[in-house]
């Protein structure tokens, strides 16, 4: 559709890497981009990051095939992000209507 979506992954373990995570989320689609967030002052990974990709249908396919995906034992949180999340809902739930 041409509007990129965002995926935002939790509970991500230290030892991951970046290209770890392409691996896997590069299963379900074309990656547009995909970062790790680490903290400023100590430049150790946060444990989350953002994946994002050439669409809606794309995201949604992360959501629901890579549900369960474990990396070094622990299964990775994966949704939309908080602004995808708005876009989706039109509105809706947000005191609209």
């Amino acid at each position: 559709m041409g509007r990129v979506a965002t995926v935002f992954i939790g509970n991500i373990p230290y030892d991951t890497t970046e290209q770890q995570l392409r691996d896997i989320f590069g299963q379900v689609g074309r990656i547009e981009s995909l970062r790790m967030v680490y903290d400023r002052d100590t430049g150790k990974p946060k444990g989350y990051g953002f994946c994002v990709y050439e669409d809606a249908e794309t995201a949604q396919s992360a959501l629901r095939n890579l549900a369960e995906v474990e990396v070094h034992g622990r299964r990775l949180r994966i949704q939309l992000s908080e602004n995808e999340t708005r876009n989706m809902s039109s509105g809706q739930g947000m005191g609209m209507g």
